[in-house]
């Protein structure tokens, strides 16, 4: 009698304890990695370095889901300094979040600036750098526009005075831009 009564207990237990188990083992998915936009056009201003704050417009473009170069242009960091540069911008898809995403990249420009180091003015002087920015980016969901703050550090100076007479750590920034988002 017993076990005529154990034999459905157990296997009542057996399927009771089936679904946990398979619930736990689910595959999960990530999400799909997806642009927040497809172009975005704006400006950026930061105020490190020895000449205070400066502009540079921005043109961001992206070529895959997680990837996009990014057009700068504007004044740079010392006196009567301008810069222009194409960066490459990885920025991945989040778990928590499509609208906030980190971003890190790497580019290389010319700086053209029209003072020496001893700030006499001189002929426009070009020479290249090698520039690394890495930072946040937020997109709004119902305005088309993009907020971010990033931080740039120069890895790589060559050929200018400027760039000379500054110690590479000095030329970094901390900056903050606007974007207008072309969907």
């Amino acid at each position: 009698m017993k076990n005529k009564l154990m034999l459905p207990l157990l296997g009542a237990l057996a399927l009771a304890a089936s679904p946990l188990r398979a619930q736990n083992e689910m595959p999960i998915s990530k999400p799909q990695a997806t642009a927040p936009y497809r172009t975005a056009i704006g400006f950026r201003t930061n105020a490190s370095g020895p000449a205070g704050a400066k502009f540079e417009l921005r043109m961001k473009h992206f070529v895959k889901p997680e990837s996009a170069f990014e057009l700068q242009v504007g004044q740079w960091h010392y006196h009567e300094s301008y810069q222009a540069s194409l960066h490459y911008i990885w920025q991945p898809q989040l778990l928590t979040s499509s609208r906030l995403k980190p971003y890190a990249g790497i580019g290389i420009g010319a700086v053209g600036t029209t003072r020496n180091r001893y700030l006499e003015k001189q002929d426009m002087e070009v020479g290249a750098v090698l520039l690394a920015s890495a930072g946040l980016e937020y997109t709004f969901p119902k305005i088309p526009l993009a907020l971010s703050i990033d931080y740039r550090h120069t890895l790589i100076g060559h050929n200018t005075h400027t760039l000379r007479s500054l110690p590479l750590t000095r030329m970094h920034s901390f900056g903050i831009g606007i974007k207008y988002i072309f969907r």
